[in-house]
């Protein structure tokens, strides 16, 4: 059990900076939703550009969640062993460079190279922002950061929204998607400056064995001086940390966490992704048209953020998690009819709306589900396999779905995503019936079995 005083305080004291720290911490999270909206919100005219056909659309847009894969483990492991700040300095760096020379490849497989580097970084990044967040702030400032990841997701997409639409009328031709990829870069770099600012988490420096780094940046961001003993047991991160979360009996909740991860995969890559895409195939909606329809969807996506803390908090965890997965899978399956011409083409967006909302009211909050029962020493690599996962259903329901769509159709695309999603909805209902889940809600919550 860790019973240090660092911890135990660092848990019990809100920080006054926690919102600033929060989102400079997030930036990666910020910068994968702008990836994924924005450059969907203009892949008609990156096609136009390069003519990716079938499974290399699916590879142009997926490459970014290859790279995550990648990024998310060997991040997570870094973070753990060299410390949260040192990787947010260097990720950022990494997402700078590439971002601009995505935005001036000349060629398709210039274009997927640049992404797979920009992908590792966000994956790396990823694991190490949230291991340093929930490091950072207390127990009660974490159930206002429940839903970071849907806050961030849907208000971005409605930024992006708002600059595709600016950048559409002021660039009248194809290479409008390139200064989604500029914008990226100059956010990113914005950050890197910021990130230079912050301290390290206390509770990675005391168990680390850097006393007097602790002490210091205890008194910085707390203004007290703290006794600061030796600690018993120190944190000896190797390569064998990779596997160790595996043996702490924490398969069963790592389950339900992936099984939501799975989801969240599904829906904002094989659907969220494709909806502008989806609505302009259907062609009875203008271009300025659906983009008022996705900022209506992504509108009701950050109602949908906004209800999930207050649902986890009075009906716990598993039911509203799980209820939510369970209808947007129903609205999946009708958006298939939909398709299939048994209902009116007019329902595509309605049933947009319940899916995006119902996705961020519930399985969205998974990073905040595992945070809540991971051990620290394993905090990182925990958030890396977490976020990796992740990136392995968003890395394939992006490509199978870019091909299947161009391919097949729309019909098909859907009726796959429905058995797909449905199963991970099955296994989060079964996995999550675990009394850990099922007896708690948010604000009960420990922030830790260990801690």
């Amino acid at each position: 059990m860790e019973t240090n005083t660092v911890a135990d305080y660092v848990y019990r004291h809100n920080n006054v900076k926690g919102m600033y720290m929060v989102l400079i911490a997030s930036a990666s999270v910020f910068l994968d939703v702008w990836d994924l909206t924005a450059f969907g919100f203009v892949l008609t005219f990156f096609k136009a550009t390069f003519l990716p056909v079938g499974i290399i659309l699916g590879v142009s847009v997926a490459a970014a969640n290859i790279g995550a894969i990648a990024g998310a483990i060997l991040g997570g492991y870094l973070t753990d062993k060299f410390g949260r700040k040192r990787l947010l300095i260097y990720n950022m760096a990494v997402f700078v460079v590439f971002s601009f020379l995505i935005a001036v490849s000349t060629n398709i497989y210039q274009f997927i190279a640049f992404r797979l580097v920009v992908g590792f970084s966000i994956g790396s990044d990823v694991a190490t922002g949230f291991s340093y967040i929930y490091e950072y702030i207390s127990r009660g400032q974490r159930n206002h950061y429940y839903s970071l990841w849907a806050y961030s997701f849907s208000v971005v997409a409605l930024i992006a929204v708002g600059s595709v639409f600016f950048l559409t009328r002021e660039i009248n031709n194809d290479s409008v998607w390139r200064y989604i990829f500029v914008i990226g870069g100059v956010f990113a770099a914005v950050i890197l400056l910021l990130r230079t600012k912050i301290t390290e988490t206390p509770v990675w420096l005391y168990g680390n064995g850097k006393y007097r780094e602790t002490k210091d940046v205890v008194k910085k961001v707390y203004g007290e001086d703290l006794d600061i003993g030796d600690s018993v047991e120190r944190d000896h991160i190797t390569v064998k940390n990779l596997i160790n979360l595996f043996h702490k009996g924490l398969n069963r909740d790592l389950i339900f966490t992936f099984s939501l991860n799975g989801i969240v995969g599904f829906i904002g890559w094989g659907f969220g992704f494709y909806i502008t895409y989806m609505l302009a195939v259907l062609k009875f909606l203008a271009f300025y048209q659906v983009l008022e329809a996705d900022a209506i969807i992504y509108a009701f996506g950050f109602m949908g953020a906004l209800l999930s803390p207050h649902m986890a908090r009075h009906f716990g965890i598993y039911k509203s998690a799980v209820i939510p997965a369970i209808v947007a899978s129903v609205a999946i399956f009708a958006l298939f009819l939909t398709f299939d011409h048994i209902f009116p083409v007019y329902f595509v967006i309605p049933l947009s709306i319940v899916i995006i909302f119902m996705n961020y009211c519930g399985p969205m909050a998974y990073n905040a589900v595992l945070n809540e029962f991971i051990p620290t020493s394993l905090r990182g690599v925990g958030n890396g396999w977490n976020y990796m996962f992740n990136k392995i259903t968003e890395a394939v329901s992006g490509l199978t779905s870019g091909a299947i769509l161009v391919i097949v159709g729309l019909r098909f695309n859907t009726v796959i995503l429905f058995l797909i999603v449905g199963s991970f909805t099955v296994i989060a209902l079964v996995a999550g019936r675990s009394g850990y889940f099922r007896n708690h809600k948010v604000s009960d919550f420990h922030t830790s079995p260990d801690e």
